[in-house]
């Protein structure tokens, strides 16, 4: 989580919106420290990486209660959760939460446009 002020540094109050970027690599590789806050720190936004499960063990399916699958996207979206339930307390406002990606990232967010697990955790998409 980059963020330019922490709530008890002496903010006016105001959250600020958030970006949860998804890194891509095909589902294969990467992870969410590649792209860092640079660019985005001198802007009042809270930046929200994460890594997740890849290859087999984060889309790998049996098609069974052992192996169901897809388990890289449910950890995406349990950090979903996890930023609209905590987010304020590092001046973060979880009514503005737009997620981003780019390559496997950005088809991370067209399946988040589409699954019902994730309603009501983002309310902007950017792919």
């Amino acid at each position: 989580i980059f963020t330019p002020k922490l709530p008890s540094e002496g903010a006016d109050g105001k959250l600020l919106d958030v970006i949860v970027y998804i890194h891509g690599g095909g589902f294969r590789a990467a992870a969410g420290n590649v792209w860092g806050p640079s660019i985005l720190l001198d802007r009042d936004v809270v930046l929200v990486t994460f890594n997740y499960r890849l290859g087999m063990m984060g889309f790998l399916s049996f098609g069974d209660s052992v192996m169901p699958g897809n388990n890289g996207l449910k950890d995406q979206t349990l950090a979903l959760q996890w930023v609209k339930n905590h987010i304020a307390d590092f001046g973060g406002d979880p009514n503005k939460v737009t997620i981003a990606g780019m390559s496997a990232g950005g088809a991370s967010v067209h399946y988040h446009m589409l699954s019902p697990l994730s309603k009501g955790y983002n309310n902007r998409k950017f792919a």
